[in-house]
């Protein structure tokens, strides 16, 4: 039997440089700690010292919306593949409280209700889910929206929600009005079908009753527009704690600050515009009466443009912070957190004089200092494993490899758009080439730069590598050369530093994009933008031999361990394995699904990683020709990638702003697993794209089940359905042998019957999904389920949930229920039965509750001392008396 070939997994191990999405939120939690979205995690930054101090990892897709409620206490965070994670801040547990799977798409947006107990979620699938946090259900799903949802909003009674979305082709922004109510049980006096609509106390709200089936209008009357700074359309509105000030985000750098009026100064300032305008002489001559209802149409009146904020780049994202302080009788210091498009976060300090409405803007902290601005373009890696240095366009950053943190920041006005990286043998310098065509050489131990080679290359350099015999390294561009430098030292007053010094060129047909070296130093070969790729002998620079085959300029090229495979990599989507003895095509893959950026031969052995714009990595046996992994928690196209002289660390760098680590670890990858588990995943993705039916429902309908069908819940439906075969045969087994052994799970189950066994396999489904798990249950298991539930029921097990599962399954078979003939003796003992123990279970709770509240007085009488005292009001009455402390300590 033949030995065969392990392979070991690379698994995550940790992320640095990414400091904020630029598609994500920022939230404010107090003066100097914000949360933000990065990546598929939530982080927690101090502002006031500039770091990281907290962090949510709940899943590997990317974050696209946060939001808190009302009292900071719930997080609520939204992901691209649609689900939502609840998340309690004052638990222990850094686990999700609850998940929701709802949307089919990613959640643009997310909103809580006032008193914080109903979760409101828009998605790009044009859906609103409602969620109810207190039960961790869904409610149900609105829809009526045409196209993605943008923003939501209840209103301050919770009897609306608002929400809007862009209509495609158009730059109108359209509003729905939603009413949320409930059905409830109808007093005996009252008749059906009528009162269907009542006017409340204010003439202007309507209150609709659940019988209307007409579509019902809330009316929205445009009061006026306000000119904006900002051009192009407006992406946010921040409103302050205080609704006194609203910024205005918009698509340029600027953004608007404008300021809200109360019912007192807006009926100041109306009065003093209609003093003015009588005052105003009219173009005829003749006195124009002008009436206080035609000065009330003019909206500055309520709400005006105090000034802007003029931002260093472009804002994706504004909160304003809680807290306001008042500096002096007029002016008010405003705390607000800014995200930017460029990997960062500022927190500024906007003083507002509310006499003369003049602003003032104090830069008060920032985040740049934790990573790079710019996507990052090339990685190196250090010989002696210390770290690894990262380039954008506009520095170089060196990371310590094992606490990720930044150790050099290398930076000059000159060096703009690095696009290749070098650790010089030695590892105290780095060389850094530009898109203009110069090199850069920096020491690590001052950050000094100490020299510059201006117009190295006649274009971009595209490629640095360190030559076989480490005493030089090669350089490619697209002035159609490669270069061969060498390090010398050279002398520079009383100390001598290095230097580079070029000694060979050789010229190629076309553009060099990418360009390898064997480690024999026999070949050297280059990728070039006409489709090939060209080997030269090293000792001669002599064309060998062309590799031809890609249908699109080669991107990336590598040279294995022994110089005995070439890899290259293509536009064309492929990666392609060559002989190096006769140029021979060896095998081609369809890599990636877009562009191939990346090559990588892992030391010492014939395994090639490669990477793309489809933001995935994949590892390949170059000699099996088979693929072994797929690293994929990359959000955008993958730009770099390097790996440790002992290969046991990958780093790759990504459009979405993150750099990776990913370690190789001891765990075993067996290949016929991996490609069944592949393809047990693209199985369950057809299952989850599968709709159900739900009996009795509309196609088209304004309001549905809440929650989507994922994996989760059909594992729960399957867990249901074999505990309902266990019910059978357990009771068909009984029947022949009373003594017989019983099944594994109801022994662990340890329940006391059958009937309680099924609850309590459905209490363990989660309450967020729990009804689309009964959804896809087979309707043969309907009559049993009802049966048990009953009995459970009766016997006060769990009643309330066997309540709401027994509901739930009459309402969605109620057309195929009514058609059984045999089940009408089981509804009518459901009838008489169920009524009677949910009234059992609600006298035994009052009983309870009258009891406790006796307990509760008898033991405040013996103490003197209340109970559940409302603290909110012990500290208004303190605060007034160290007011009133301090008022005489003044005086």
């Amino acid at each position: 039997m033949g030995l065969t070939k392990q392979y070991l997994r690379y698994a995550p191990d940790g992320t640095c440089n990414v400091v904020a999405s630029s598609s994500g939120t920022v939230a404010a939690i107090t003066d100097n700690i914000c949360a933000v979205s990065a990546c598929e995690n939530v982080y927690f930054y101090n502002m006031k010292i500039a770091e990281k101090v907290d962090e949510i990892k709940g899943s590997d897709k990317s974050v696209s919306t946060i939001k808190f409620s009302g009292n900071r206490r719930f997080l609520a965070v939204g992901y691209v593949d649609g689900t939502v994670r609840l998340y309690d801040r004052k638990s222990d547990d850094r686990s999700a409280y609850v998940t929701f799977d709802g949307h089919k798409t990613g959640v643009n947006c997310i909103a809580f209700s006032k008193d914080g107990l109903i979760l409101a979620t828009g998605g790009k699938d044009s859906a609103i889910v409602l969620w109810d946090i207190v039960n961790d259900s869904g409610l149900f799903r609105l829809n009526g929206h045409k196209n993605s949802v943008t923003h939501l909003q209840f209103t301050l009674n919770g009897r609306f929600i608002i929400s809007s979305f862009l209509l495609v082709g158009s730059a109108e922004l359209e509003l729905r009005v939603f009413e949320l109510y409930w059905f409830e049980k109808k007093g005996e006096g009252e008749e059906h079908g009528k009162s269907a609509k009542k006017l409340r106390a204010d003439e202007n709200t309507v209150e609709l009753n659940g019988d209307m089936q007409e579509n019902n209008i809330v009316r929205c009357e445009k009061k006026g527009q306000i000119l904006r700074r900002s051009k192009g359309r407006a992406l946010q509105l921040a409103v302050s704690r205080d609704e006194k000030l609203v910024a205005c985000v918009g698509s340029s750098h600027c953004v608007d600050i404008f300021r809200i009026y109360g019912d007192d100064e807006s009926q100041r300032r109306l009065i003093k515009k209609l003093r003015k305008a009588r005052k105003k002489p009219s173009e005829s001559g003749e006195q124009e009466v002008i009436s206080e209802a035609d000065i009330a149409k003019d909206v500055t009146i309520l709400i005006s443009r105090i000034g802007e904020y003029k931002p260093s780049g472009k804002v994706k994202w504004i909160d304003f912070s809680s807290a306001v302080k008042q500096r002096g009788n007029e002016i008010r210091q405003y705390q607000f957190y800014i995200l930017y498009a460029t990997n960062t976060v500022f927190s500024e300090t906007l003083l507002v004089d509310f006499k003369s409405n003049e602003v003032q803007f104090v830069d008060s902290a920032h985040l740049n200092q934790l990573g790079h601005r710019t996507d990052v373009r090339c990685l190196a890696v250090a010989g002696n494993g210390f770290g690894f240095v990262s380039g954008s366009a506009e520095s170089a950053i060196v990371w310590n490899l094992h606490s990720l943190k930044i150790s050099h920041t290398l930076e000059d006005e000159a060096m703009t758009d690095i696009t290749a990286s070098l650790f010089v043998t030695g590892d105290k310098h780095i060389i850094l080439a530009t898109k203009d065509g110069n090199l850069f050489l920096f020491e690590l131990a001052t950050n000094e730069m100490l020299e510059v080679v201006k117009k190295a290359h006649d274009g971009a350099i595209w490629q640095l590598i360190s030559t076989p015999d480490k005493r030089g390294f090669i350089s490619c561009g697209n002035d159609k050369k490669v270069r061969y430098w060498n390090y010398e030292l050279v002398s520079e007053g009383t100390r001598k530093r290095l230097s580079v010094n070029p000694y060979r060129i050789l010229e190629v047909p076309d553009e060099a994009l990418c360009v390898a070296a064997s480690n024999d130093s026999r070949f050297l070969a280059v990728g070039l933008l006409d489709n090939t790729a060209r080997v030269h002998f090293v000792d001669t620079l002599k064309f060998f031999v062309s590799l031809y085959g890609h249908s699109l300029p080669v991107t990336a090229i590598h040279i294995s361990h022994d110089s005995k495979l070439v890899a290259t990599g293509s536009a064309d989507k492929s990666v392609k394995i060559w002989g190096l003895d006769f140029g021979d095509c060896h095998k081609s893959f369809h890599a990636h699904d877009d562009i191939v950026t990346c090559v990588l031969f892992s030391p010492e052995e014939h395994l090639l990683w490669s990477a793309g714009k489809d933001g995935l990595i994949k590892q390949w046996d170059a000699v099996k020709f088979e693929r072994i992994q797929v690293l994929n928690l990359h959000s955008a196209e993958i730009r770099a990638l390097a790996q440790t002289t002992n290969g046991k660390c990958l780093i790759s760098a990504s459009h979405d702003k993150s750099i990776r680590l990913w370690e190789l670890t001891e765990e075993i990858i067996v290949l016929q697993q991996e490609e069944a588990l592949e393809r047990e995943k693209v199985y369950d993705k057809r299952l989850i794209q599968m709709n159900d039916v739900v009996p009795g429902e509309d196609k088209i309908n304004e309001a549905e089940i809440a929650v989507q069908k994922s994996i989760s819940s059909i594992k729960s439906s399957e867990d249901i359905i074999e505990a309902l075969e266990i019910m059978r045969n357990e009771k068909m087994a009984m029947l022949d042998d009373p003594k017989h052994e019983k099944h594994p799970l109801l022994l662990y189950y340890q329940s006391a019957s059958l009937d309680h066994f099924l609850l309590d396999v459905i209490q363990r489904v989660p309450s967020s999904h729990l009804e689309k798990s009964l959804l896809m249950v087979p309707f043969v298991f309907v009559p049993d389920i009802i049966k048990a539930l009953g009995v459970c029921i009766r016997k006060h097990y769990k009643a309330e949930l066997a309540s709401r599962v027994l509901l739930f399954i009459v309402k969605i078979h109620h057309n195929y229920l009514i058609t059984q003939a045999d089940l009408i003796s089981l509804f009518v003992d459901l009838c008489r039965n169920v009524p009677r123990g949910l009234n059992d279970l609600r006298d035994i709770c009052g009983f309870n509750l009258a009891a406790l509240r006796l307990f509760q007085k008898e033991i405040e009488e013996q103490s003197e001392v209340k109970l559940f005292a409302d603290y909110s009001e012990l500290g208004k009455k303190t605060k007034k008396k160290t007011r009133k402390a301090l008022t005489k300590v003044f005086a």
